[in-house]
């Protein structure tokens, strides 16, 4: 359910829609749409409450924080109709200038105060220490200049007791949601480039990427006693394997067909299986709570 209007929607077919349509060869529309579809807000907290335990009535009155907010949609739809004290925060600077002003419009529409997109980085998150009862993020961290140091502002902002969850790609995986293309598990930054112009793509975008993956991340979580981690990911990743739960999300139209492909041979399982055992399933789903 896309309800920002025509105008704003048209700004963001302008700005987010045309640039992934260069990159995914994905029409423009679709991603724009998707981005600012609420329906995306609701898989996403019934995700976090799947992988976390809570119940969704207990998101009520919650202090939540977005880290990289987009345009703003989770921030909203999550005030509207769960309840949540939500705020996020998204860069101002150049390169992200576009989402940001364009959140605090479409936060006008929503009928929530512009104070709840706040200019702001992961690397430095602008609250004090131990402000949050939840702190999400979704297909932000491999966007960030220092994902470590991302991870571990979020886990200071956070209360003890707190639920962190991070959802991000896993490059140890063969999938490259962006392009929406195949690809070859741990490449660095140089041969990913490589391997984009192989399929005809711009490389200069994979120049900017962290390339995240799942073993990269656990080592990193070892240095973080306060951590306790629920997940990584690897049982959402094996029941949508299973039962095809794919949504139709830009991009993901292809990986549908595969895994339809994977069941007519009866190699569903095995391909699973085989995956969580190589830490290439996808994407990373880090959910942590945070030890008193």
């Amino acid at each position: 359910m896309v309800r920002i209007s025509p105008r704003l929607l048209e700004k963001v077919i302008a700005s987010y829609g045309v640039f992934f349509e260069k990159i995914a060869r994905l029409p423009a529309e679709k991603c724009a749409r998707d981005v600012v579809d609420e329906q995306k807000v609701h898989d996403q907290v019934r995700l976090f409450c799947e992988t976390t335990g809570l119940k969704i009535d207990a998101l009520s009155g919650k202090k939540v924080l977005e880290v990289g907010c987009g345009f703003g949609l989770f921030v909203f739809v999550t005030r509207r109709d769960y309840g949540c004290d939500t705020v996020g925060i998204e860069p101002a600077e150049r390169g992200f200038d576009t989402s940001y002003a364009l959140a605090r419009q479409i936060a006008a529409e929503y009928g929530m105060p512009a104070e709840a997109v706040i200019n702001g980085k992961g690397e430095k998150i602008p609250f004090p220490d131990g402000t949050f009862d939840i702190v999400f993020s979704s297909t932000v961290l491999e966007h960030t200049e220092d994902p470590r140091a991302v991870l571990r502002e979020s886990l200071r902002v956070l209360k003890p007791g707190g639920f962190l969850q991070f959802v991000f790609p896993n490059y140890g995986s063969f999938f490259e949601g962006h392009y929406a293309i195949p690809w070859i598990p741990y490449l660095n930054n140089r041969m990913g480039q490589l391997w984009v112009r192989l399929w005809g793509r711009d490389p200069a975008f994979m120049g900017t990427l962290q390339l995240l993956s799942y073993r990269q991340v656990r080592a990193w979580m070892r240095d973080c006693p306060e951590a306790h981690v629920l997940t990584y990911g690897a049982e959402v990743f094996e029941r949508r394997m299973l039962t095809s739960d794919i949504k139709e999300w830009a991009g993901l139209g292809k990986v549908k067909g595969w895994l339809r492909m994977a069941h007519r041979l009866g190699l569903i399982r095995l391909i699973t299986n085989a995956l969580i055992c190589a830490g290439s399933f996808e994407p990373v789903i880090l959910t942590v709570t945070r030890r008193a």
